[in-house]
């Protein structure tokens, strides 16, 4: 909703003919307090087929770029769209009902999780949403008796690799040509 309060100020009223010069108080208004918008209401639930085109979609738009950058190649859509149907969990975010990003993560007998993506439509990205969605996931991941949470990120994908290190994971090792392996321990119940 856009601020008005702006068109008010500024503005005086016509000055009113009086007969005695009498010095008046300048009228100060108050600002008006924009109003927070509403908290945003996530919630989240397993993939479906009918939400393969809107995750293809995302991440071709959000890393396409980023792997083509690092590998040469265009992003893999066919061996990604095999890998979210080959029943690895992929859980769809939704923000007041509608999609807006997902994550997919494998456990390994090792008792660690492996985040293979979690993107974020830009619309909504860098509004808190990624740490919430990251909080609930350590969250599901410590109820699954995981201790290690792993992610592979691009050294070219700078937004990333700063969201990462923000989360407190750390860099472990390095895959050639182009990703950077971070981990981070989850404390244990």
């Amino acid at each position: 909703m856009p601020n008005t309060v702006h068109l008010m100020m500024g503005q005086k009223p016509a000055p009113k003919k009086v007969k005695k010069k009498v010095a008046q108080k300048p009228k100060v208004q108050a600002k008006k307090k924009a109003a927070k918008p509403a908290a945003a209401v996530l919630s989240y639930r397993s993939r479906t087929a009918e939400d393969d085109a809107f995750i293809i979609q995302l991440t071709r738009q959000q890393l396409g770029n980023i792997h083509e950058q690092a590998f040469g190649q265009p992003f893999p859509e066919e061996q990604f769209l095999r890998y979210i149907q080959s029943g690895a969990p992929t859980i769809v975010i939704e923000r007041n009902g509608k999609p807006i990003g997902y994550y997919s993560y494998l456990i390994g007998p090792d008792a660690k999780m492996h985040v293979s993506a979690m993107v974020i439509d830009p619309k909504h990205q860098s509004s808190g949403i990624g740490k919430t969605v990251m909080a609930r996931l350590e969250e599901e991941a410590i109820r699954q008796g995981v201790r290690t949470l792993e992610v592979f990120v691009q050294e070219n994908n700078a937004q990333s690799l700063a969201f990462t290190r923000s989360l407190g994971f750390r860099e472990v090792f390095r895959v050639q040509p182009n990703t950077i392996g971070f981990q981070k321990q989850l404390a244990t119940v």
